[in-house]
Order: structure tokens, then C-alpha cells, then sequence
């Protein structure tokens, strides 16, 4: 029994990185980072009906509990103990992803795991931990990106807390993480990193904007809506130079010549978002983003969560927004291989 219950801790923990590897040192970090943060959880009922808690604090369990709640009733979202307990981090994240890619490539780098497939990032509870890594795979000539991640889901395999973290950025970011990080409970599809994020990026702006709507909050649901069509608007600045990237590593060129040509098409797309961004105040907020590397590595994480949300969201629209016949559908376009899924998803013209 209690081996049972070591076996399941230590593989639930691992499901908190999504990734897997083959040393005792990424094992110990992942098992580590998530028991000392399961250590510290609190009922989150707890917290609100005692009077010595911060107030701003309280308010914002008690609106996560609204969330929580609504997630499961309209979203139709696993009804379970996530999120119903609390921990308070200190510091802004409670991991970091790095993502590789090869110096002439598009495609993630894939790191593979019995238990959950191959996933396109690698997680760590240590920002310097996972610094270090990438700066490892750097040197073997990837590229690599290292983004800090506030919300994390063990896919069921345990009652995941909320963090601060989660609450920081305000309530329709709660929302977005709380129903984000749930649709990950309610569908996984093993090894495929893409359909994953997608679905569950879809499930979390169909929610958010659903739960506006339902209180009427005609003003706050254009401007929720205008910020997805910025969203959707850099998502295709990025496939498109992306694409003119995959272009470029298809040619016949030495290895030097091919350095050359890539860096010509960074400065590019920098002048191209600069004409952009001076066009639209808007897209000027990915500014920071951006100013970073720039490499395949950076540009497919954005692919990653964004590519095929719009078939996502379209395939809702003919589910008659019903959640339960679209995670069903969804359920099944997953069965498919991974070339039929992505066809059978974009191509889409019923629910069944």
C-alpha cells in the first residue's frame, strides 16, 4: 500500500514538469520542488473565514472560489479539490520551462517520458536549475528559450493548489489559469505537446469570455475580446515569419552562409513588428518579448499554445457551444494519428 502511494507520489510529481528525463537530478528537483509545495497548501476555506487574513488577499480566494465553481457547473471542468486549497509563493513563478530547438529548424526539440509521451519543454521549481540547463543544451548548439511559468497542472494525479501566483495579474487571469489549467484535467493527449496547450488555451478563452457574459459585463467582454484579436494577430505575425524561417533552412546553403541568412531574418522581423507595433499601440506590448532571442526556440513556444486554437474554437461553434459533445468530439479527433487529428480538427464541418 504505502509503496503504491511512493510510486504514485513520485510519478505524479513528474507529471508536474511535463517532461522526462533519464538523470537522478532531474528526478530529485521535480520530486523535491513539488512536495515542499504541497507542504505548504492551505484550505482555501480556511483562509476566508479567518478576520486576521490580508483582506486583498481573502477577496481574491473568494473570487478564485466563484471561479472554481463556475469552471465546474457551466465549463463542465473536472469537479474536484483543485484549487480549493492555497499557497503563497515568493517569487513570481512556480517554474521554469526551457524549450529547445535545432539551430536550423522549426520544430521543438521533444524530451520523452514513459507515462506521458514526448512533450516539447522541460520544467523546473529552479530558475538557476533551469538556466543552467539551457545554457548545457545551448552549448551542444540548440537554441533555447527559459520562460517562467505561474501555473502548473498534475493532470489529476493530485489536488494542485492555487498559487499566488496565479492571482497576481488580476481576475481574468485567474480565470484564464484556474480554466486553463483544469481543461488539462479534463483531456490529455499523450505526447503531443501542440493539441494539448491548444485545447486547453480554447477551453480557457471560450471560459473567460463566458463568464462575462453571464454577468453582463457588456463593456469588459469587448475589451477581452479585442485583446484576443491582438493575440491572434501577433500568433500570425509569428507563423508567418516562422514560416519564412522554415523556408530559409530548406535551402542548400553551408553552414556559415545559412547563419548569415537567419540572422538577416531576425533583423527583419524586428523591423517588421517595429512597423507593426507603431501601427497598433496594442501589439507594442510584446515589446519586452520581442527585445529577447528571437531563435526557433523562442518562436515555437508561441506556436506552441497558439496554432490551433482558432480550430479549437471553431469546432466549439459547431458543438452548438455545448462543452460536454465538444470535449466528446475532441475525445475523438484525438484517437486519430497526429496528421488525421490536425486535418480532421481544421477541416471540421460538424460535431460528429
Amino acid at each position: 500500500m504505502l509503496g503504491s502511494m511512493v510510486q504514485k507520489f513520485v510519478l505524479g510529481c513528474l507529471l508536474v514538469c511535463f517532461s522526462g528525463c533519464s538523470t537522478v537530478g532531474y528526478y530529485h528537483q521535480s520530486v523535491s520542488g513539488h512536495f515542499k509545495l504541497i507542504s505548504k497548501r492551505e484550505p482555501i476555506v480556511n483562509i476566508v473565514n479567518d478576520s486576521t487574513r490580508d483582506e486583498n488577499l481573502v477577496n481574491q480566494l473568494r473570487l478564485a472560489q466563484e471561479l472554481r465553481l463556475f469552471a465546474s457547473e457551466k465549463l463542465k471542468l473536472p469537479d474536484n479539490d483543485s484549487y480549493r486549497s492555497y499557497v503563497q509563493l515568493d517569487q513570481p513563478y512556480v517554474t521554469w520551462n526551457v524549450f529547445a530547438a535545432p539551430e536550423f529548424s522549426i520544430s521543438l526539440h521533444q524530451w520523452c517520458f514513459l507515462v506521458i509521451g514526448c512533450v516539447p519543454y522541460r520544467g523546473y521549481f529552479d530558475e538557476a536549475d533551469a538556466r543552467r540547463y539551457a545554457e548545457q543544451i545551448s552549448m551542444q548548439g540548440l537554441d533555447v528559450y527559459v520562460a517562467g511559468v505561474p501555473a502548473y497542472s498534475t493532470l489529476g494525479w493530485f489536488d494542485d493548489p492555487l498559487l499566488s501566483s496565479m492571482l497576481d495579474r488580476g481576475e481574468l487571469v485567474t480565470a484564464a489559469y484556474i480554466f486553463h489549467e483544469l481543461a488539462h484535467q479534463q483531456f490529455y493527449l499523450k505526447g503531443d505537446g501542440a493539441f494539448n496547450e491548444a485545447f486547453a488555451t480554447s477551453v480557457e478563452e471560450i471560459g473567460v469570455l463566458l463568464w462575462l457574459h453571464e454577468q453582463n459585463r457588456k463593456d469588459e467582454v469587448r475589451n477581452y475580446e479585442n485583446w484576443l484579436a491582438q493575440k491572434k494577430l501577433f500568433s500570425s505575425f509569428i507563423e508567418t515569419n516562422r514560416d519564412e524561417f522554415d523556408a530559409l533552412y530548406q535551402k542548400d546553403y553551408d553552414l556559415e552562409e545559412m547563419r548569415v541568412e537567419k540572422e538577416i531574418l531576425i533583423a527583419e522581423m524586428r523591423r517588421k513588428f517595429s512597423k507593426l507595433s507603431s501601427e497598433n499601440k496594442h501589439i507594442a506590448r510584446y515589446e519586452k518579448w520581442m527585445s529577447g532571442p528571437l531563435n526557433n526556440a523562442q518562436l515555437g513556444a508561441i506556436s506552441l499554445y497558439r496554432e490551433l486554437v482558432p480550430a479549437f474554437r471553431s469546432l466549439f461553434t459547431l458543438c452548438g457551444r455545448d462543452f460536454e459533445r465538444f470535449y466528446s468530439r475532441v475525445e475523438v479527433i484525438a484517437s486519430s494519428s497526429e496528421e488525421e487529428r490536425v486535418e480532421l480538427l481544421q477541416s471540421a464541418k460538424n460535431c460528429t
